[in-house]
């Protein structure tokens, strides 16, 4: 602890530290007693299997309480624990089990013991019965052609199952599970089970009343445990805290918080439980300044607590959410490598009455991650331009200019936008959050699954110039748009292209329906009694049961490798004719080798990212289409929704393409999000703003992603913090939704790759989160340290 630290920051280093020193463990407790759950209640309703199995996991499961810990609960067992979700991907680690430990992303130990119990209990069991075998086997050809062939994943929800959502958190903090279950027994009460429909309504709500009891019990055992170290510890000090821990978990979550404290434990105990049903990624928190404030305003008054203490609590609660690991199968990994749990939290925005809702959480929620500089909490801000204070924007900056990749900035108008896109009206979008990497969420009323699948544009424009063939494999996987060397115009390529997106979008949504389907037998109750709806309606969220359900996101990834290559390909071949299509295709096939002067030509042809309307005009007309053509399918369950947000994808789907148009080389990285391939944008920041106003970004309605490299030097400055606070307001006045920076120097992140072990603590933001740079893939590394960095602002806002 440093002289100008407070004093609280000794416990959180201390924390810190036991985060820092374990290395991420397979942790298979929760999935062994889930499966001897399942073997004990067979031909019973599977929502009521889910339900005895989570409230077994709540009853049996270790219960630990750290030292130095606040804010108690852990979903498994251990510290920086993957869990296995059996019911979902048991194969996952099936196919893995000798490899884990040395796959290139996002390793786990595995124990013997654990090892063991897999081979013994899991497996036996869950053997062709969880999600991704089912998918695996009902994967059309079409789908397995695109998928085999690096032009798309969409093997992600099989293997997570549900996640990228909201829970109701607030409404589960108020009403406390006493609450819940009364709600529960009067929608009870109403049903006859002689009319059709009512009696799987009843069995539903009975699973609903068994999910409550589990987390009772849970939070008992807690308190049990919270009492027995009391008995046993010497330290007033700790004593107290232990017993006052003890005191919080007999009140909550079973009934409302009388504190602060509590509502903080409350929220922290159904994180938990979600995390123990599923072990999904995206389990996004929400506004927690909005929902904890008034136990906070009460607290204050009433003289309970201090800004201090509840500062304290906010830095402990953050090494909380950095304790867990998401675990997923060795392919996923490589699409958001670092272990990231995406627990989106949010502060800032407009209240329901559209005025400021910056309050004094809002500066204490940035403040933690100032304190705590760990990947977990995702954090990012609702800034309003209109309404959102000055001062607000500063702590915003203070915090970005750390080099910690937080937070990830956002255009609050354009999110209320994408929300009422969705479907949402205003008098309740007003209140959306970001949720996983920069998708749109409302906390208890929506569902969907924002990143369903990940489409590969670089792919895309190969096709159509090798008329659906994969470069890589010589495989037809594709639409056959043509031959191009029988394109006449630039209309007859640009129809070739949208056709070939056409066939893939297509594709896409056929599989959507169909993992759509394998889903829908997964209920997750836990999960669901924080939704109000699924309570009235009697029916999961897995079913639709939320107020509001739309169809599933489709991901765009190599925005700028799509723009690039089609205005090279206008420009070289069409407009200037500095060659035939034939020298070009011929280039591209050699990966410039042998065509130095047309790879020096497509490198000089216009850039995304420069503010140049050539380029520009194309990338409004090419996103345009795309939304066009996402949104007009429909899931059963709404409109099927459109995003750029790349997570690392960028890096795996380049080794899939060979050489563009645009220059880039055979089977290096795509650009990510809505950034500008790096190193082609010369013009600066607001150039690079100017360009990416130009994409749809209100229909992209999960959400689009930017990121930018600034130099720490510039950050250092008065100068400098006030010229980034008008580059943001310069994004908000050009209706771009997203920004997050990475404020580090190029040559700490070469260091970094060269001596891991000394920088063990450096975070950076990959893409729609941040991460220990050191637990990334070389490839990703590689590209974030690619990136382009910016050295100056020159904006519209500050001269």
């Amino acid at each position: 602890m440093t002289a100008t630290e407070p004093k609280y920051m000794a416990r959180v280093n201390r924390l810190k530290k036991k985060v820092f020193e374990t290395y991420p463990e397979i942790d298979l407790e929760d999935a062994v007693i889930l499966t001897k759950s399942f073997l004990e209640t067979q031909g019973e309703a599977l929502v009521t299997r889910k339900a005895k199995a989570f409230r077994r996991q709540c009853s049996e499961k270790s219960v630990k309480i750290w030292d130095d810990e606040l804010i108690v609960g852990n979903s498994g067992s251990k510290i920086r624990g993957g869990i296995l979700s059996a019911d979902v991907c048991w194969s996952v680690l099936d196919r893995e089990l000798e490899t884990i430990n040395t796959r290139e992303y996002d390793k786990f130990k595995l124990l013997p013991q654990d090892k063991k119990d897999f081979e013994e209990i899991i497996r036996p069991y869950w053997k062709g019965r969880s999600n991704y075998e089912e998918w695996l086997a009902r994967i059309p050809a079409d789908v397995a052609a695109l998928r085999d062939n690096g032009a798309l994943y969409i093997d992600k929800k099989a293997v997570r199952g549900w996640g990228e959502v909201t829970a109701g958190y607030g409404w589960f903090i108020d009403n406390g599970v006493e609450g819940l279950r009364k709600r529960i027994l009067e929608r009870k009460a109403k049903l006859d089970a002689t009319v059709p429909g009512d009696y799987e309504k009843e069995v539903y709500l009975d699973a609903l009343l068994i999910t409550a009891e589990g987390m009772e019990i849970l939070a008992e055992r807690y308190a049990a445990e919270a009492e027995r170290l009391a008995g046993e510890e010497k330290d007033p000090k700790r004593k107290a805290e232990l017993r006052q821990i003890a005191e919080s978990c007999r009140r909550v979550p079973a009934y409302p918080p009388r504190t602060f404290r509590e509502a903080m434990q409350s929220f922290y105990f159904y994180q938990v439980c979600i995390f123990m049903e599923q072990n999904a990624a995206a389990y996004n928190p929400g506004r927690m300044d909005q929902y904890l404030y008034p136990y906070y305003k009460a607290d204050i008054e009433a003289g309970r607590i201090t800004p201090e203490e509840a500062q304290e609590l906010f830095d402990c609660l953050w090494v909380k959410f950095s304790e867990p690991c998401v675990f997923q199968d060795e392919k996923t990994a490589e699409y958001s490598s670092g272990y990231p749990m995406f627990q989106n939290l949010c502060a800032g925005g407009i209240d329901k009455l559209g005025r400021d809702a910056v309050n004094e959480l809002s500066y204490m929620i940035i403040q933690a991650t100032m304190d705590t500089k760990l990947y977990q909490p995702s954090l990012s801000v609702r800034y309003n331009m209109a309404k959102n204070p000055n001062s607000f924007l500063r702590k915003i900056v203070d915090l970005m200019v750390m080099g910690t990749g937080f937070p990830a900035f956002h255009n609050d108008e354009v999110g209320i936008r994408m929300l009422m896109n969705k479907g949402i009206p205003y008098n309740e979008a007003w209140n959306w959050n970001p949720g996983g990497c920069v998708e749109t969420n409302l906390a208890g009323k929506l569902r969907g699954y924002s990143a369903l699948a990940d489409i590969n544009l670089g792919s895309v424009i190969e096709f159509t110039l090798l008329n659906g063939r994969c470069r890589k494999t010589g495989v037809l996987a594709g639409a056959e748009t043509g031959d191009p060397l029988t394109f006449e115009t630039y209309e007859d390529f640009l129809d070739a292209l949208k056709r070939q997106l056409h066939y893939v979008i297509r594709t896409t949504v056929k599989a959507s329906h169909i993992i759509d389907d394998i889903c829908f037998e997964r209920p997750v109750p836990a999960l669901s009694i924080s939704f109000e709806e699924c309570i009235e309606n009697a029916k999961d969220y897995a079913w639709g049961g939320a107020k509001y359900n739309t169809g599933n996101g489709i991901i765009c990834i190599g925005v700028a490798d799509l723009i690039n290559s089609v205005a090279a390909v206008k420009r070289l071949v069409y407009d200037a004719k500095i060659c035939d299509m034939r020298r070009l295709l011929s280039a591209l096939a050699s990966d410039f080798e042998d065509a130095p002067e047309i790879l020096k030509a497509c490198k000089e042809a216009p850039k995304y990212g420069n503010d140049d309307a050539y380029v520009d005009e194309l990338a409004a007309e090419l996103f345009g289409y795309i939304a066009d053509e996402i949104e007009s399918y429909r899931s059963k369950f709404g409109v099927m929704t459109p995003g750029i947000l790349p997570v690392s994808g960028n890096t795996p789907f380049g080794k899939e393409v060979g050489a563009l148009p645009s220059g880039r080389r055979a089977w290096k990285p795509l650009a990510d999000g809505v950034s500008p391939n790096g190193g082609t944008d010369t013009n600066g920041p607001t150039a690079v703003l100017k360009s990416v106003a130009n994409i749809p970004h209100d229909r992209f309605v999960q959400g689009t992603l930017l990121n930018m490299k600034l130099d720490p030097q510039m950050a250092q400055s008065e100068n400098g913090v006030q010229q980034i606070m008008g580059m943001l307001k310069t994004l908000c006045s050009l209706g771009v939704y997203h920004i997050q920076f990475n404020v580090v120097d190029q040559k700490k992140l070469i260091e970094a790759q060269k001596h891991p072990e000394e920088y063990k603590d450096l975070l950076v933001r990959v893409a729609g989160y941040t991460a220990f740079f050191v637990e990334l893939g070389k490839d990703v590394q590689n590209d974030i340290i690619a990136r382009t960095t910016q050295s100056s602002v020159n904006c519209m806002s500050c001269g």
